[in-house]
């Protein structure tokens, strides 16, 4: 079986000439690939006779492959290289707003296989435990050779440590007797044999847009995840912090004390990783009989979720459309914050509130806009996840991509 050489993040260890090499080659065959060893050699400044040497090492071991012909601009015409994709499996496993996702995919990031069930609303080890049942579950579905998977990736909500690979949850975050910690990574790896690298899900979310999808194109990037948490890209590289607790959570900064409320509301079940959008609609029901919400969930208030009330919204819901817009005015009041502190050239948003919509995204815009100065927000954009509900599973996977090109 394959290992990683790195089971920590890679921000966390010193690389050295070869691994950085190596890195460097690689990411730039996988985000541009095919590609020529000139262009390669152009794009990061090493020689043409070091890309070289390097790019025939890893023909050799079935790393890439070459691909074609590119076209010639006199003389030899340069042969293309590119990832070889059946090189080895990853094992990518996440949440969003509403599901668990563990997905097998090649190194390129197409997905082999993909298992999802709905969240569990428990935390701590129970979390844990249904996330071990999903990759169980991916593993004797998909009938995946073992040895052939490089690693586990696991990207999970809570407040990570990246000394002790752990992770603790918010319902012990004022008082220390009551955390949950939890080492996920060496629970996976006694379960599956196979190596497990562990971060939070809106680092990983970010990770995933650039190494999967199609690229931010920038150095400087915000991923909403949900409604609190958040993953930070600066000059080109993930920000976790000095201890990874990095853009944990993004509190509401107009409370006088936010703190409390948080963890009182994630004792009594109210999460609000969907900016409140569930409890307002079950709130405002016998205000409201009247309104889609309540009819599609046939007027019982436990059966309104996230979904019910995007698709009231959809089919022009008045209400629906009011909590939406609501929602999005609330979470660019925290964005616009993030905008003038940071200075970003993109924000995502993503973690599954991303479907909330036109009108919610409008809201959002428009809210940004008008609480941030004028210069913050003249190369702003602001887009939903590219790679949607697999965002975070991919980003994680893309951890363990990464830590294989470090290695080869």
């Amino acid at each position: 079986m394959t290992t990683l050489s790195k089971r920590r993040l890679l921000d966390q260890v010193e690389l050295n000439d070869h691994e950085k090499k190596n890195l460097q080659i690689l990411d730039t065959i996988c985000k541009k690939g095919p590609i020529a060893r000139a262009e390669i050699s152009r794009l990061i400044g090493l020689n043409i006779v070091t890309v070289t040497s390097y790019v025939d090492q890893y023909i050799k071991k079935g790393v890439i492959k070459e691909v074609g012909i590119d076209v010639s601009s006199g003389g030899r015409k340069p042969t293309l290289v590119d990832l070889n994709p059946s090189a080895i499996h990853l094992i990518g496993v996440g949440l969003n707003l509403v599901d668990m996702i563990a997905v097998l995919c090649n190194l390129k990031g197409d997905i082999i296989f993909k298992v999802k069930k709905e969240r569990p609303l428990e935390a701590g080890e129970a979390l844990v435990t249904s996330m071990v049942s999903l990759v169980e579950e991916l593993i004797q579905k998909s009938k995946v050779d073992t040895g052939k998977v490089h690693g586990i990736g696991i990207g999970i909500p809570g407040i990570f440590n990246r000394d002790t690979n752990t992770v603790r949850w918010p319902v012990g975050l004022l008082d220390e007797d009551l955390a949950i910690s939890v080492s996920i990574h060496g629970i996976f790896e006694e379960k599956f044999g196979i190596p497990t690298i562990v971060d939070n899900d809106a680092n990983a979310a970010v990770f995933g847009e650039e190494w999967y999808g199609k690229g931010l194109g920038v150095q400087n990037a915000i991923y909403l995840y949900s409604g609190n948490g958040l993953g930070f890209m600066i000059n080109g590289q993930i920000y976790r912090g000095a201890t990874g607790c990095a853009g944990e959570w993004l509190f509401d900064i107009q409370h006088d004390n936010p703190l409390p409320a948080v963890v009182e509301a994630y004792k009594a079940g109210e999460w609000q990783m969907d900016m409140g959008i569930v409890l307002t609609a079950r709130r405002l029901q016998k205000e409201n009989p009247e309104s889609k919400i309540y009819e599609m969930a046939k007027g019982a208030a436990d059966k309104i979720n996230f979904g019910v009330v995007v698709q009231a919204a959809e089919k022009g819901d008045a209400l629906a459309g009011k909590i939406l817009e609501e929602a999005g005015e609330r979470l660019g009041q925290k964005a616009a914050f993030l905008v003038n502190l940071f200075n970003p050239e993109i924000i995502v948003v993503g973690g599954g509130i991303e479907s909330a919509g036109t009108t919610f995204f409008d809201a959002l815009r428009d809210k940004v806009r008008e609480s941030s100065i004028p210069e913050a927000t003249e190369k702003l954009r602001i887009v939903p996840s590219q790679l949607g509900e697999n965002g975070v599973s991919l980003g994680a996977a893309a951890l363990v991509a990464q830590s294989y090109f470090v290695s080869v």
